[in-house]
């Protein structure tokens, strides 16, 4: 099934990434428990368009249930969501965000954390919030194309889509429908966290090639899960570190992975979220993702 996209990683942004001044700043992580300082990097050039901000992803044993707790000690990588287009007076608004990784033998496992207001509406997956967490899989530069039409692609994505069909603590994604090609493989129809692939940014589509699987897994919840209750939301997710599909970034302990994020506000209007119109981490560029040993 072909989606239309809405996330792109805008070379402008790189560009302003890129040529903003060095030097190492130290902050505190506000969310998701007491996560330690998270420090950031810039580095006055960065042509190449590899990461000049990280995360470290060390051992751990992480369960996912929706519970940040087991993530307290682990140190996380504030970000700003910001849509990549502003106009005034008509939103988005920014999002402070803390995105934290950590790792065992067998699995990659991700805590974003978004400062926003509770709202949840189990049959319409619009006035909810949704995220999406994406890898790059071919060394592109950045998501989407490098010509003003659109259609000459710098490369391939994995992104892990989120929209909040099934209630806080129930868990999402996984093998929902069988593994290979026609069988629509990484679409999780029952709760709405899709295992995707995008090569532009007007096009994404669940993983379905012969080898295209869906072995995400997700728990959701909220610091304050009362109607407009102001607090965070806790999108917790793992994956097998190899899984063998074309379409999925694979993770190897010991090297770094490239990141992005996208978060979209149900209280966008009064449709609640809007495809075109989310907060994004493209500002920064790729977020370097270091699997420790």
């Amino acid at each position: 099934m072909t989606k239309r996209w809405f996330v792109l990683l805008a070379l402008v942004a790189l560009v302003a990434a890129a040529c903003s001044s060095g030097g190492t700043t130290t902050t505190k992580s506000e969310s998701g428990g007491d996560a330690g300082a998270t420090t950031t990097t810039e580095n006055e050039e960065n042509e190449s368009h590899e990461p000049t901000v990280f995360v470290d992803a060390p051992v751990a044993s992480i369960t996912v249930d929706g519970d940040p707790s087991d993530w307290a000690t682990i140190d996380g990588l504030d970000v700003e969501l910001e849509p990549i287009e502003e106009e005034v007076g008509k939103g988005p608004e920014d999002r402070d965000a803390t995105v934290k990784f950590a790792h065992d033998d067998e699995n990659i496992y991700a805590l974003v954390t978004v400062d926003d207001d509770y709202n949840f509406d189990p049959n319409n997956a619009h006035f909810s919030a949704a995220v999406a967490v994406m890898f790059n899989i071919d060394g592109a530069p950045h998501m989407g194309a490098d010509d003003d039409a659109g259609e000459n692609s710098v490369g391939m994505v994995d992104i892990w889509h989120w929209e909040l069909d099934c209630a806080s603590g129930e868990q999402s994604g996984g093998a929902v429908n069988p593994a290979g090609e026609g069988s629509d493989p990484g679409n999780d129809s029952v709760c709405n966290l899709d295992d995707e692939w995008a090569t532009d940014s007007d096009n994404r589509e669940d993983d379905n090639t012969a080898t295209g699987e869906n072995s995400l897994l997700g728990v959701w919840s909220h610091s304050n899960p009362v109607e407009d209750g102001e607090g965070q939301w806790y999108f917790e997710l793992s994956r097998p570190l190899q899984t063998g599909d074309e379409q999925d970034a694979q993770f190897t302990v010991g090297e770094t992975a490239e990141l992005a994020l996208a978060y979209w506000d149900p209280d966008f209007s009064p449709e609640g979220w809007d495809g075109d119109h989310h907060v994004q981490s493209a500002e920064l560029g790729w977020i370097g993702v270091n699997l420790q040993g």
